[in-house]
């Protein structure tokens, strides 16, 4: 399957490629249920922090504030408590009954608890010689998954002022490909992150692929989103038969969305880097990304809070999802997908119910859901267009489909791939003894 590495994940990819060791004994107790009677930073908070929040809470980073240390954390204590409470930070806005996912960087309801006693208590220090090591990050812009690429592709340069409106420019890119070759991992190096809100990297490379790599059928244009660059998503990787295909004579298109530092001015540079599967090497699945989306229904009246539209994909052959991340603006409030089987079931996949508009998160399945042919999947999106959204820049605005912020976008991107009906029967009874498995215990 693809894996987004994200916050949790890269954390964890830290944890086993620096061998930095975390004793964090009373975070793990929070992880379970135990909650420290007199929480202190060093014993029970910093290793809280380590795992969920430095790594974008660091200096050199696009996060507001770096929290290395007591003596940097202790001003923000207040705002930590209100962020961590509301579940804003980190960020991680589905609503946690619906699926399992995999990184899931969110926090336990015992941590929560941890950091709102620490913070009520005065946010005490602690002693020293509880916290645990620093953790040790990989230098700026490094490859994170341990090895160099074989194909890096930069964006030509793209003046940003230092004080304007958002801007939104599409640059192509040749890649110099002269052969197929199938992706084992990619991964989005922007210049300078103050100003890259996210960029979208598109393959430009003609018709369909064949030669019995499943996924790539449907009528499903290779003309494809191949990834995504935003806060916390910074690479995908391709494990258990998967990959995606980047062919020759192709080129990438960045989209980027920039939005000026209020600092100083920068001509902003993006990378993507490419590693390939050997060559000779066919993966069972193709993964396809599809967005799930409907720009003529879009329209949102003025004062509205609460403006649904719905769009639908109906799967071809019996397919698994691997992924499913909400794109809207600053009015998207909440996004859903669910499956229509064709007996009629419905079954909720992810609910995203306190959508920021600033984090274009990811959601990975921990365990890819699988559905039969000509299952229907049903996004729906809503918009909050009233005063009370505190991101609205116009409230009397009628609002419809655009590239711009202030405009509105309800695209539910979806990776998934096409499976055989043996697959599919085999992948069921799985199922089926994992809950089994549930209910016995």
């Amino acid at each position: 399957m693809n894996t987004k590495w994200k916050l949790a994940g890269l954390v964890i990819l830290a944890i086993i490629t620096l061998g930095i060791a975390l004793p964090a004994a009373s975070a793990d107790n929070a992880k379970e249920g135990a909650i420290p009677t007199n929480p202190t930073f060093t014993k029970d908070i910093l290793p809280i922090f380590q795992k969920s929040c430095q790594e974008c809470h660091r200096p050199g980073t696009m996060a507001p504030m770096s929290l290395l240390t007591y003596e940097e954390t202790r001003p923000w204590a207040r705002s930590i408590r209100e962020k961590v409470a509301t579940r804003y930070m980190p960020p991680w806005h589905i609503d946690r009954t619906v699926g399992e996912y995999d990184p899931d960087p969110s926090l336990s309801d015992a941590q929560i608890t941890t950091i709102t006693k620490w913070v009520d208590n005065g946010a005490p220090k602690g002693n020293p010689a509880d916290a645990p090591a620093p953790r040790k990050f990989p230098p700026a812009n490094s490859w994170i998954f341990d090895e160099e690429p074989d194909l890096v592709v930069t964006s030509s340069g793209f003046n940003v002022p230092a004080l304007a409106a958002d801007q939104y420019p599409k640059i192509d890119v040749p890649t110099g490909m002269n052969e197929d070759r199938y992706i084992k991992w990619m991964q989005v190096i922007p210049e300078d992150p103050t100003v890259l809100h996210h960029v979208l990297i598109y393959a430009l490379q003609g018709e369909p692929a064949n030669g019995g790599v499943r996924g790539a059928r449907a009528g499903l244009s290779n003309n494809t989103l191949l990834t995504e660059y935003a806060r916390g998503n910074d690479g995908d990787i391709f494990t258990n038969g998967t990959a995606k295909l980047l062919k020759a004579g192709s080129k990438l298109r960045f989209s980027f969305h920039y939005h000026p530092n209020g600092e100083k001015a920068v001509n902003e540079h993006a990378k993507i880097g490419f590693k390939f599967f050997p060559k000779g090497y066919t993966p069972k699945y193709l993964i396809s990304t599809k967005g799930i989306s409907s720009p003529s229904t879009l329209a949102i009246p003025p004062g509205e809070a609460n403006a649904r539209s719905d769009a639908y994909f109906r799967l071809d052959e019996a397919a698994r999802l691997v992924s499913f991340q909400p794109h809207m603006h600053y009015r998207g409030k909440r996004m859903t997908l669910e499956a229509i089987l064709p007996d009629g079931q419905v079954e909720m996949l992810t609910d995203v119910a306190r959508f920021v508009w600033t984090w274009q998160i990811t959601y990975p399945y921990k365990n890819p859901p699988a559905f039969p042919k000509n299952t229907v999947l049903h996004m729906t999106a809503y918009h909050d267009n009233s005063p009370r959204n505190k991101e609205n820049p116009d409230p009397t605005a009628f609002v419809g489909w655009g590239d711009r912020t202030v405009d509105e976008m309800n695209i539910g991107w979806l990776d998934f791939y096409y499976i055989n009906d043996q697959e599919y029967a085999e992948l069921q009874k799985q199922k089926s003894d994992r809950l089994k498995a549930t209910a016995a215990r």
